[in-house]
């Protein structure tokens, strides 16, 4: 008998092993695990086909659908060619150039290609009830420690926060302005490509300065609007990030092309879609030039926002939404919210996928908010698994129409 119950605890042991090694996961190490995946055909503009549905995330470039969980890196990195290609511009990697210290609570980075350099600062502000010897996580804030979130959801549980500085990369003026053209004069960057670079150098200095005590494991990015695009492109293109939290992100971030250009002719009303988020001007820099080629057919996009934010999965997301804006298009949120938690449930992570919203001025805060925050820094920053739900949809856009925008199944994956 004593036997009998030993072998029925070592199994048991042995099968939680197995499915925690099969557990996707929470951070990874690398700012691009699928920078060795093939570049797939990227046709013109004339040669794509009209898709009047959102993508399907799951169906890879050989025409093929995913069949494996292993196959989402791949899959991954074809979304992300897609997004560059057509939408943001190209990201490049860490220059050739890097230099870091630390200056009291400042980072100091000095970045460069061949002749061209220039330094980059980013603040540290460590809470006054962190331990002085010990690795904490941090939030980098989006031009503000902690984009438009309150700051004390932060520093009461002993996490950094980090400002990042957008104007010293580019100040969004017009596709030649700022110092990353210096390094890439040739570069098809828009903003949000370049901004999205200056993040992850951030997270190289950190990594390099082990003095800084920031837990590069536990990195989480916000902020709010344009900022909140910001925050969204940056933890979609580098996994060291193990938490994104966009806020009121609008058009070019949590919300569908396709059905923010049905949404602004079905209400009559201006809706942040491929027109308006282009700006007035060509030199309007936040996009690619390529994107421009979009906007009165937003069905040719090979690609929609849900996929830019499932280039986040198995990584942790949390949107945060207002329905009181027409323009941010909380309901063309949702539609992608449920198009990209497809990923998360193919990937077995359903609950590291969450919406929140409200019916409050734009980038405010609403303590409605306040516990879905609470339990994804707690779950996703600190490791407390208390119990608590982190997959949820609280929205008042409940009734879409899925089987017109999301026609396509979930693959079960091995």
């Amino acid at each position: 008998m004593k036997h009998l119950v030993g072998r029925i605890v070592l199994l048991f042991l042995c099968s939680n092993l197995a499915l925690f090694a099969a557990e996707m996961p929470l951070v990874y190490d690398k700012e691009d695990t699928g920078s060795d995946v093939q570049t797939p055909p990227l046709p013109s503009f004339a040669d794509l086909p009209s898709i009047a549905y959102l993508p399907d995330p799951f169906l890879m470039a050989d025409g093929k659908r995913m069949t494996t969980k292993d196959g989402w890196r791949i899959r991954r990195a074809e979304i992300k060619a897609m997004i560059e290609h057509y939408g943001i511009g190209e990201k490049p990697g860490k220059p050739g150039i890097f230099k870091a210290s630390l200056t009291g609570n400042t980072i100091n980075i000095t970045v460069g290609e061949g002749d061209n350099t220039f330094d980059m600062t980013a603040t540290i502000n460590r809470p006054a009830n962190a331990p002085d010897n010990k690795p904490i996580p941090a939030i980098i804030g989006m031009n503000s420690p902690t984009g438009s979130l309150p700051a004390h959801f932060f520093s009461s549980r002993g996490i950094a926060s980090i400002t990042f500085l957008s104007n010293q990369v580019s100040d969004g003026g017009t596709y030649a302005d700022g110092n990353f053209m210096k390094l890439y004069p040739d570069s098809t960057a828009g903003s949000y490509a370049r901004w999205a670079w200056g993040v992850s150098r951030v997270i190289d200095a950190l990594e390099v300065l082990p003095e800084a005590n920031i837990d590069t494991k536990r990195l989480a990015v916000s902020g709010c609007s344009y900022a909140g695009k910001m925050a969204l492109y940056a933890g979609a293109f580098d996994e060291r990030i193990a938490l994104t939290i966009p806020q009121e992100s609008g058009g070019g971030g949590t919300i569908s092309w396709r059905y923010s250009d049905m949404l602004e002719k079905r209400d009559n009303v201006e809706v942040e879609n491929l027109i308006h988020a282009q700006g007035g001007s060509d030199e309007f820099p936040w996009y690619a030039r390529a994107l421009r080629r979009f906007k009165n057919a937003p069905d040719k996009l090979p690609f929609d926002h849900h996929e830019l934010i499932a280039m986040i999965a198995p990584r942790a997301v949390l949107m945060i939404e207002s329905s009181m804006i027409p323009r941010m298009g909380a309901e063309a949120a949702r539609i992608d919210h449920l198009a990209a938690k497809e990923v998360w449930k193919a990937l077995g992570v359903p609950d590291r996928i969450g919406v929140t919203e409200d019916h409050v001025m734009h980038c405010s805060w609403s303590d409605k908010y306040t516990s879905d925050l609470e339990v994804y820094l707690d779950k996703f920053l600190l490791g407390k698994a208390d119990g608590r739900p982190t997959e949820f949809l609280r929205s008042k856009f409940t009734d879409l129409d899925t089987e017109k925008w999301i026609p396509w199944t979930t693959p079960e994956l091995k």
